[in-house]
């Protein structure tokens, strides 16, 4: 189901939304169950065919709730510290968790909406995506908008 985040269902809450820097007009929202943590992306979308919101496409990727907790802890202590700094060992890039039954990735992307922007790809790869039957979720972050975005801040709000 894609939520829509001004009708959001009994039982969840918006608990933030930040500029996906780096991506063009693209915003990131971040909704909250007692068991999940849905992140959507939307962005203008040119074909009406095509939109999920007027004017907007709409991406989204679902993750256990205890994943936020995860994701950072990953992002700021495997991926982005060098082997020597205690991070992930040279030459690897992922890192890969079993939470609440689902197969979790975060992954250092450094070709993230552009070619050698740096960022993360957060996946879950146990859901498949909601238009289709096929492949993986998977939400792409900037750096920038992990950092300078607020969006390590927001995650921290569910640990």
């Amino acid at each position: 189901m894609l939520l829509h985040t001004d009708r959001l269902p009994s039982g969840y809450a918006m608990i933030g939304q930040a500029e996906n820097i780096g991506f063009d007009a693209e915003r990131l929202f971040f909704v909250r169950s007692d068991t999940h943590l849905f992140v959507l992306s939307k962005s203008p979308v040119l074909s009406f065919q095509k939109e999920d919101e007027p004017g907007i496409k709409v991406a989204q990727s679902v993750y256990p709730v205890t994943a936020a907790a995860w994701f950072v802890e990953a992002v700021e202590n495997q991926l982005w510290k060098s082997s020597k700094e205690g991070g992930l060992p040279e030459g690897v890039y992922h890192v890969v968790k079993e939470i609440d039954g689902e197969e979790i990735k975060v992954s250092r992307d450094m070709n993230c909406g552009a070619r050698y922007q740096k960022g993360i790809s957060w996946k879950n790869l146990s859901r498949k995506p909601i238009d289709r039957n096929f492949g993986y979720q998977e939400r792409q972050i900037t750096d920038q908008a992990l950092i300078e975005g607020g969006v390590l801040d927001i995650l921290r709000k569910v640990i």
